[in-house]
């Protein structure tokens, strides 16, 4: 299970450096048939049916998911993917990052959610330019009284995510972690406390398509996440 590929000048692991799937969340695992490169040399990260039998959970999982976790140790820095995000419902995208030595911290640069539609369109009242349902954050804290900074969405323009690629890119310095969606900045974090303990650590970057707990585990979506690059440039 598992294999590494090649792709932007970095390798990656099909799955996470610990197996390819959550015990908490059994309902999906890290399929490497998920993982394709292309001939544009683009990344396709899939959703599909393909069930396994995972023993040492007694369980099968149905879904199958693509997941590719970098195998170098990041620390501050600028990183960037452009992508388009997968269609159907249930979808749960992510470009995050978790640290090599212990869980949390985890910076989510953003996670999104399709839910019970077929794009990531949403609207809240508290917050009406923030309609495609992105958000960014972050995880502290030790488990188990770990805790987060909130997610928030963003304005990102009014093209839709699934039907067109965008820029999303983090810049982490010791003194501040700013998330840019479209070269434009959304959000900056300067807490002394989050920055100490993202500071102390080095991490381990993750793109994934993902379903959530909701979705039709009989009748999964067939999708694909197309990101076209991953850059990284030194702080």
């Amino acid at each position: 299970m598992g294999k590494t590929i090649n792709w932007s000048g970095y390798k990656w692991l099909t799955q996470e450096r610990w197996g390819n799937i959550h015990e908490g969340k059994t309902f999906c695992w890290y399929d490497d048939t998920a993982v394709e490169i292309n001939n544009k040399d683009q990344l396709i990260l899939k959703t599909h049916k393909n069930s396994n039998y995972f023993p040492h959970l007694d369980v099968t999982s149905n879904i199958g998911v693509g997941f590719v976790s970098n195998t170098t140790k990041f620390k501050h820095g600028y990183f960037e993917i452009e992508a388009k995000l997968p269609q159907g419902k249930h979808l749960w995208p992510a470009f995050w990052m978790w640290s090599f030595d212990t869980w949390p911290p985890e910076i989510d640069i953003f996670e999104g959610y399709t839910k019970n539609t077929n794009n990531y369109f949403t609207f809240d009242i508290r917050n009406p330019i923030g309609f495609w349902n992105l958000n960014t954050n972050v995880h502290l804290g030790e488990t188990p009284n770990n805790y987060n900074l909130k997610a928030k969405t963003h304005w990102m323009g009014f093209k839709d995510p699934s039907k067109h690629f965008i820029k999303y890119g983090c810049m982490w310095t010791p003194d501040s972690l700013d998330f840019y969606f479209n070269e434009q900045k959304v959000r900056s974090i300067t807490d002394k406390d989050c920055l100490d303990q993202l500071n102390k650590t080095t991490m381990n970057l993750i793109i994934n398509n993902s379903v959530d707990k909701s979705v039709d585990i009989n009748n999964p979506p067939e999708s694909e996440f197309i990101i076209n690059y991953f850059k990284y440039e030194l702080y």
